[in-house]
């Protein structure tokens, strides 16, 4: 079963929060992170949504408490946090 995490912030600047978060790819790896996407506001660009795959729940659930992260956050430009979501996919499919 794949898990996910829905994360919605406003940055600063896209650009330097992307740079941060790329920096942080090992941390994320390790917190279980096998895949990720990064979705903006057709009318804000630094307005995000960040998309993520983990391994397992469990892993997905510890990690916004991990060391480091609220610093990591603070560094990357994030102005304000949003909405975050832990979830289970149920279902998927494509069109083509």
């Amino acid at each position: 079963m794949v898990t996910g995490l829905h994360a919605g912030f406003i940055v600063e600047d896209y650009e330097a929060w992307k740079k941060s978060f790329d920096a942080h790819v090992e941390h994320r790896k390790g917190g279980g992170e096998v895949a990720y996407r990064v979705f903006r506001s057709a009318d804000d660009p630094n307005t995000l949504t960040v998309l993520t795959e983990h391994e397992r729940l469990e892993q997905l659930q510890a990690f916004p408490s991990s060391p480091g992260l609220r610093l990591a956050m603070q560094q990357a430009g994030i102005a304000k946090m949003g909405t975050m979501l832990f979830l289970e996919e149920v279902d998927s499919g494509t069109h083509g």
